[in-house]
């Protein structure tokens, strides 16, 4: 779990009601110390307590996403990050059934909101990253591949409204998928994520 996005911004669930009210991913929210952020921010926040691992903490927060979504449906954001929850809360499962069971809803999810906002490179993002990290058995890595093919364009792009954070973690997890695959565009992604902040996690990942 080391290769995990890194984001500071420590939030707590309580907010979810005055998050959720807004209609756009980058209507502010309130944090812990009344700061405002952005929605975006504050998913990324939640999806980092899913990341731990620990499953009362995952199913915490896919209450949360999903107490977005009764608020707003068209929050594809929402969508694809609880969908990435689930999977999440797939792989810290040790029942069988249970395992699949929440890998289906993810893999539903992730792709509803894919269909519902393709150009959205944040949702699209979440997939890509989340379908590179499901075990290669479950056929997902090609879907990923494609994903991170169609952004590295939007990466690439000075006109990118995405955080150098987020620009890393895509090349970061290209590069992997790339490497993995033989695929040309493997020291492409890894060039790039370097140089756009090469004291960083991911650019100290990259030397």
């Amino acid at each position: 779990m080391c290769k995990i996005l890194i984001y500071s911004a420590a939030i707590l669930s309580c907010f979810a009601s005055s998050a959720c009210s807004e209609e756009t991913p980058s209507a502010p929210a309130l944090s812990k110390k009344g700061i405002s952020l952005p929605k975006h921010e504050l998913y990324l926040a939640w999806h980092k307590d899913c990341l731990s691992g620990e499953t009362k903490k995952i199913d915490a927060k896919i209450k949360s996403f999903e107490e977005c979504l009764k608020t707003n449906p068209d929050d594809h954001l929402a969508t694809v990050y609880l969908g990435s929850a689930n999977a999440l809360r797939a792989k810290a499962s040790f029942w069988g059934p249970s395992k699949l069971k929440y890998l289906r809803r993810g893999q539903k999810l992730m792709d509803a909101a894919i269909e519902s906002a393709p150009k959205d490179a944040r949702v699209r993002m979440v997939r890509a990253i989340g379908y590179y990290k499901v075990p290669k058995r479950f056929k997902y890595r090609e879907t990923a591949i494609k994903d991170f093919e169609m952004l590295m364009p939007i990466v690439e792009g000075k006109s990118s409204s995405l955080l150098i954070t987020e620009r890393q973690a895509i090349l970061y997890y290209a590069h992997l998928a790339f490497s993995e695959g033989g695929h040309e565009g493997a020291d492409k992604a890894k060039n790039l994520c370097h140089q756009l902040a090469p004291n960083s996690k991911y650019g100290k990942l990259t030397q």
